[in-house]
């Protein structure tokens, strides 16, 4: 094989252990939960659905990529939730992941993919912040929308949810409403703390 072609083959055979990193929410069935790459294709479904809420001129197959590579870092460092205690260790971790993986990469696909990673990381762009809007409230929609009564979360309250989705989902305010009202609807069901 080409080297090229031999170094895509590597990357795409080591993303493919995507599929067995767990995440700490459920399916919206609450049978078990969910994997990164079922998260990944998840959220670029729907980002494709609710693409009439991105900004005027986005360009959606520019956030499906943003989407595809935001998340191949679990596979070296997991799914966390994560808080002010944890969030520069789990940076790093997640830095030296993509540094690893998109190394895998030919030189100017790695240097693409590193480019698109950092790029949704940095949520500055209107591509990244709508992909982010997406990542933010997908697992929302997972556990909340279903209506379930098994809790996923660990004792958590609506408010901590509302603070940290608030940045990443304010900017799409009929999005956001939806969103406050899923924790409101699980804190009425019991569910979640206020």
């Amino acid at each position: 094989m080409p080297d090229a072609l031999s170094r895509q083959v590597t990357f795409l055979l080591e993303a493919d252990k995507l599929k067995e990193v767990v995440r700490l929410n459920q399916l919206s069935s609450g049978n078990r939960r969910e994997t990164t790459a079922e998260h990944c294709w998840h959220v670029i479904l729907q980002a494709l659905t609710f693409a009439d809420h991105a900004p005027e001129g986005t360009d959606l197959l520019h956030v499906v990529r943003l989407l595809a590579v935001h998340d191949l870092v679990e596979i070296d460092a997991g799914d966390h939730w994560v808080t002010d205690d944890n969030m520069a260790a789990i940076k790093a971790r997640e830095l030296e992941a993509a540094e690893r993986l998109f190394a895998l990469l030919p030189d100017d696909q790695s240097s693409e993919f590193r480019s698109l990673w950092l790029e949704f990381e940095a949520n500055e762009t209107p591509e990244a912040r709508f992909a982010n809007a997406m990542d933010a409230l997908h697992p929302m929609v997972l556990v909340f929308a279903s209506g379930l009564d098994d809790p996923t979360h660990e004792p958590m309250s609506a408010a901590t949810l509302r603070d940290a989705k608030e940045a990443r989902l304010s900017p799409f305010p009929k999005l956001w409403d939806y969103a406050r009202g899923l924790l409101d609807q699980a804190v009425q069901a019991g569910r979640l703390l206020p």
